[in-house]
């Protein structure tokens, strides 16, 4: 039932990322309201956010190349995990505004939204960050005249992997993106790059897991696909690397142009929130937890060839640069005709997936306007809604577990809280798409399956027993087994029982990054040691599922199957910490 209605879920990431691609597919020569502010100028600005109408602010330097009547190219320069709107402009950790200085030389517009939420959390420009974003830059474009194709995304550490996300999400409102001092991101949706150049950027002195787990496989996946990419690792930088990439970044910014009309579009998503992409769309998933793909290639004779996986509804809106409207489009899917007539600018083609085979219908152009429509429902909160809170199991861990084992078929799962940055849920709370991605900040990583003996197991799990209160959110919450502990006795001797054998071998499934970071997970010194399958599952899309598994209903238990002889010995993280832990 969940499922069925995903397409008239209506999000309010969708309705701006429809009117910026809209303005994309305006010509140059539409009006656009005029402004009477002429460079250079340093704006502090707010819009109303579609999430709850608050204020939210961001700055926009605008250059001395900027009149009020000749469109400037623009940087969007997302922030880091500590940062904020003003950060790029006036940090002395930011070089105390390079970007500006340096995009005053060139005529380019910078533009810097902000990156928390109402509770100060940093929202890893996912959820109502990526939503944010979305707004900043319509209302930009709203404002003053800005070059709609020369909109480049970059960022530093949060907002370096945050340029990914958005980039693979959003692919026909990015010219390029510059992601520096980047982490891990997405491999299965690096497909959706073919049309979006990345240039990384990386300090070789930098943490060696934010290289290896994302620009390093990134763009060798690029490479592969035969997509534009480059990778500059500076060989005497560190974590930033502003000092010496700044104009060689910028450089590079000024010559990326939008691809608008693509003949060949290829595209993945794992939720129908992120399912559009240029005159494409992915409106239904059909098994939940997996991405689903779209290829769709214009060919010779006003013909459309699509291969569609794991989707059972799509649409496709021919464009008229592409294609002849008026004459008879032919539309294969998976090799089989199934469509065969004309298709007017306002109209689009249906593709709906019956049994084995696809029928197409045409119907009138169904593009999201600008109001925001009733979020569509993913769960609601029954009973205790699952959280961090508890000495030893937790109920939100314990959730986790069980969908990451549910999805997978593993023996065991392990989580902890890590990074966690999530919005906790309220009782009785309706659960759209953007509060899932809120709430489980930052379960947007890959899975990962390993196996191993029990004895390492547990020498893992005892290995996150840890006495510092910083470092609490180590501790190992498990699906498929359980243990005991004693914080008070000495290190190594903590577990006093468990149904893991040591000497048998379990398969395990857990979050790629606590395999990849060393601040994510202790493991007993077997970090870089355990041969690991990194699965196409997300964390994210794995809570999905197991919420579309039980109805929608969303309960946190706890079942003893962690359990701690001393009570009250492992109190939350401080809230300080929680906000502004490693960088990512």
């Amino acid at each position: 039932m969940m499922m069925m209605n995903t397409m008239q879920m209506g999000m309010a990431l969708l309705v701006i990322a429809t009117a910026i691609h809209d303005r994309l597919l305006a010509t140059e020569s539409a009006e656009k309201p005029a402004s009477l502010v002429q460079g250079p100028v340093d704006l502090a600005l707010t819009f109303p956010s579609p999430m709850d109408g608050s204020d939210q602010p961001y700055r926009l330097y605008l250059p001395s190349a900027y009149d009020g009547v000749r469109a400037v190219p623009m940087l969007i320069a997302l922030h880091g995990t500590s940062g904020n709107q003003n950060t790029y402009f006036d940090d002395a950790g930011y070089r105390s505004g390079i970007y500006k200085r340096e995009a005053e030389k060139r005529g380019i517009a910078v533009l810097c939204p902000s990156g928390g939420d109402a509770l100060g959390l940093p929202t890893e420009w996912r959820g109502v960050g990526e939503l944010h974003v979305l707004a900043a830059i319509d209302d930009v474009c709203r404002r003053f005249r800005i070059d709609l194709g020369r909109i480049i995304c970059s960022g530093q550490s949060m907002g370096g992997t945050g340029t990914t996300y958005l980039c693979c999400r959003y692919p026909d409102i990015f010219a390029a993106g510059i992601p520096l001092a980047s982490n891990y991101g997405h491999l299965s949706l690096v497909t959706n790059l073919r049309h979006v150049p990345m240039f990384y950027v990386q300090g070789k002195k930098d943490r060696p897991y934010y290289a290896e787990t994302g620009p390093i496989p990134l763009t060798r996946e690029m490479q592969r696909l035969g997509y534009q990419s480059a990778l500059w690792m500076i060989a005497d930088a560190n974590h930033n690397t502003m000092d010496v990439s700044t104009e060689r970044v910028l450089d590079w910014a000024l010559q990326q142009r939008l691809v608008r009309h693509p003949r060949h579009v290829s595209y993945r998503a794992y939720l129908p929130l992120h399912g559009r992409a240029y005159w494409t769309e992915i409106q239904k998933i059909e098994r939940i937890g997996w991405f689903a793909g779209i290829e769709a290639r214009i060919e010779d004779d006003n013909r459309i060839a699509v291969t569609l996986t794991n989707a059972s509804a799509a649409a496709l809106r021919p464009e008229p640069e592409l294609l002849r409207l008026d004459a008879t489009i032919r539309v294969t899917v998976n090799g089989r005709g199934v469509f065969a007539g004309p298709c007017r600018a306002d109209q689009e083609i249906r593709l709906l997936a019956k049994g084995k085979d696809w029928i197409a219908t045409i119907g009138s152009r169904e593009v999201l306007s600008r109001h925001r429509p009733s979020p569509h429902l993913i769960g609601t909160v029954v009973g205790r809604p699952p959280n961090w809170d508890g000495d030893a199991e937790t109920s939100l861990g314990s959730w986790k577990a069980d969908a990451m084992r549910d999805a997978t078929g593993a023996e065991i799962a392990i989580c902890n809280k890590g990074h966690f940055r999530g919005i906790p849920l309220k009782a009785r709370q309706s659960v759209d798409v953007i509060g899932l991605v809120n709430w489980l900040r930052n379960g947007e990583t890959v899975l990962a399956m390993f196996t191993m003996r029990g004895a390492e197991l547990l020498g893992i799990i005892e290995d996150n027993i840890r006495d510092d209160a910083e470092e609490y959110r180590f501790f190992i919450q498990v699906s498929g087994c359980r243990y005991r502990f004693d914080r008070s006795r000495p290190k190594g001797q903590r577990i006093v029982s468990s149904d893991i054998n040591p000497a048998r071998e379990y398969s395990i499934v857990c979050e790629y990054h606590s395999l990849a970071r060393t601040d994510t997970m202790y493991l007993a010194g077997r970090y870089g040691k355990i041969p690991f399958q990194r699965l196409e599952l997300t964390a994210l899309s794995t809570a999905w599922r197991y919420i579309e598994k039980f109805g929608g209903n969303i309960e946190g238990k706890l079942d003893c199957r962690v359990d701690g002889m001393e009570k009250n010995t492992n109190p939350a993280a401080p809230q300080e910490f929680i906000k502004t832990g490693a960088r990512k």
